[in-house]
């Protein structure tokens, strides 16, 4: 990247250029006619996302029919002005313009796109998510041609296109120097394995494989040996097991970073980096880069081309658009890691957690707990994250400010369910879900006084109804995050005076998501008939408890007997024994929000997913 001018460094940049995006399509096309200057500005502001322009047309697939068509007549300032093509506003009209859609859809298509992109020689984000709901003709050979090192296109999206032809992307140089690559929802798993390897893709910081029934066996690991340029992996609703885990661990991840010394009771706990001291020397230059730390970086579509278009210098190649010490760019190995809907154990998340600490954003959701904990029940599954808290605490050098993870983190209670989790939980367990967090609870449960780093923490898989403990637990982790909210603030206000040079405060917890699972309901309880005959299912339901020889008939044949026979791991009087009362989890919550008082101010969801 060259240094600038002294002229434009005096000069400073133009005003103007801050306003333009803020401009709609009208005034834009108005104020490009005013004079060179402007139109050198807002025209190419105007061109810089040209699908967006045209869906807010009454014909927005005509217009973007014509504006292909005639794409190649276009004059050469217009035509490099194309920075985005963004299909998603496209798309989101189908139904609002059926007509229209239906006599130009070819516009929709991957592989009308390819044919039209080569025209725009500056494209630099193409997203073409959902597009292509049609075969197209990949009987004829095609010709594979060579890479291009000119090639300028840092992201590519194509997520949610089932007949996607890895194909068209063999014969373009279109991934040479892309930067964000994401192929989720795609089909034919081995051919991205051999798309991935055939590119070199050395410029690869952020890529996306969500469902595509990846396993240990096809998950593309030359893709992965990136000399720790990969920063940001998602890898969700997969089929992949703790032995994922541990190649990701030798492959992709930088050592892990000194830990310091702080006392849990000291201030230093509550400040980004505490001034620290030691004996190394700063201009060491074996020191490596991937030490230095990093801010969260943007790893979303709309945020990385919003950071993109502020940072990057669009006039050089791909591979110098950032300087070499932006976030972006640095070798900093994963930071960034997606895992959950997969098949990980607890023991495999609990590995990963205590093997790095390099690690900012983190998704695991809800995974099995190890089978050699105490959570088991016959025929029922376990769901749970055991052991983990202290994995989070400050003094192992966590620097996590995004996860997700299974509740019991917080409430050292599992999630029992009979079968797949998305059937539900069971509710005849609930109670003794609910009573194997009752020892362990003030030892194991995270708090968020042990971490002022997590600023974003979302639970999964709560349960709707609790008898008691899951509530009371959710309500104490609340009043501790108005705890942690009181200590930074009596810290910011009576601290030492605010300077250039005094350590930051860590934020704390601004954002806790909390996502409910339905209980199973109706013959779900139950189970699914036997052989179809009443009679046969009753007594197939009464063989379950213990047999003698002076049982109440009457008593048997009650459905709530049926139900606690069934699923009880004890005497029918024990079972019933355990038909506790429960209460809505949301509506306590919401209670106690109103109550709450200090109230905490962060940002609290509830989400509830809807019966099907």
């Amino acid at each position: 990247m060259s240094l600038p001018t002294y002229e434009s460094t005096v000069k400073g940049p133009n005003k103007l250029t801050f306003v333009a995006p803020y401009l709609g399509r009208s005034s834009l096309l108005a104020a490009s006619l005013v004079c060179k200057e402007w139109y050198s500005i807002f025209a190419a502001q105007l061109w810089s996302d040209p699908i967006k322009l045209a869906a807010d047309t009454r014909n927005p697939f005509a217009n973007t029919y014509l504006f292909f068509t005639n794409s190649s007549a276009f004059p050469v300032f217009p035509r490099k002005c194309v920075l985005t093509l963004d299909f998603r506003p496209l798309k989101a009209l189908e139904r609002r313009f059926p007509q229209d859609h239906a006599n130009f859809s070819q516009v929709t298509t991957p592989k009308y796109i390819f044919r039209c992109v080569p025209f725009f020689e500056n494209v630099r984000f193409l997203i073409i998510d959902n597009t292509g709901r049609f075969d197209y003709d990949t009987q004829q050979p095609v010709e594979t041609i060579e890479s291009d090192e000119n090639n300028k296109l840092l992201l590519f999206s194509s997520a949610c296109i089932p007949q996607l032809d890895y194909k068209l992307f063999v014969s373009t140089p279109i991934l040479y120097n892309v930067m964000y690559l994401d192929l989720s929802n795609t089909s034919n798993t081995q051919a991205w394995n051999s798309l991935l390897s055939f590119h070199s893709l050395n410029n690869l910081r952020i890529l996306k494989l969500c469902g595509l029934r990846l396993t240990d066996q096809s998950f593309p690991f030359d893709a992965l040996h990136t000399s720790l340029r990969l920063w940001s992996l998602d890898l969700r609703l997969n089929s992949l097991t703790d032995q994922t885990i541990d190649f990701l661990l030798e492959k992709c991840f930088a050592p892990m970073a000194p830990v310091p010394a702080i006392a849990p009771d000291s201030d230093e706990i509550l400040y980004e980096d505490p001034p620290t001291y030691d004996l190394r020397d700063e201009t060491d230059p074996t020191y490596p880069s991937y030490n230095l730390s990093v801010p969260v970086r943007p790893d979303k579509t709309d945020s990385f081309i919003s950071y993109m278009k502020r940072h990057a210098d669009f006039s050089s190649p791909s591979s110098l658009v950032l300087p070499e010490r932006d976030p972006l760019r640095k070798s900093t190995g994963l930071t960034h890691l997606y895992l959950s809907s997969n098949r990980f154990t607890s023991k495999g998340i609990h590995k990963l957690l205590s093997s790095t600490n390099r690690l900012q954003v983190l998704d695991v959701g809800t995974v099995k707990s190890n089978p050699n904990v105490d959570y088991q029940l016959p025929h029922t599954t376990s769901f749970a994250q055991p052991n983990t808290a202290p994995l989070l605490d400050r003094q192992t050098g966590d620097r996590i400010e995004d996860l997700r993870i299974h509740h019991s983190v917080v409430s050292c209670i599992p999630t029992i369910a009979q079968g797949r989790l998305e059937m539900g939980y069971t509710p005849q367990h609930l109670h003794k879900a609910e009573k194997f967090g009752d020892l362990e609870f003030q030892s194991a449960a995270f708090s968020p006084l042990s971490n002022y780093r997590l600023s974003s923490l979302t639970l999964t898989d709560i349960p709707l109804r609790s008898t008691g403990p899951t509530i009371s637990r959710l309500i104490t982790f609340l009043r501790l995050c108005a705890k942690q909210e009181a200590t930074l603030l009596s810290a910011s206000t009576s601290g030492p005076r605010k300077t250039r040079h005094s350590p930051r405060l860590l934020p704390g917890l601004r954002k806790l998501r909390l996502e409910f699972i339905h209980g199973r309901s109706g013959m779900d309880e139950v189970g699914p008939s036997v052989s179809g005959d009443q009679d046969a299912d009753e007594f197939q339901a009464q063989s379950q408890g213990d047999f003698s020889f002076f049982a109440d008939e009457k008593m048997q044949t009650s459905p709530i007997s049926r139900r606690s026979s069934i699923w009880g791991t004890g005497s029918g009087k024990s079972s019933l024994a355990e038909v506790v009362e429960t209460k809505d989890v949301c509506e306590e919550l919401k209670i106690f929000r109103q109550r709450e008082q200090p109230k905490w101010g962060g940002s609290l969801e509830l989400v509830v997913p809807s019966r099907r």
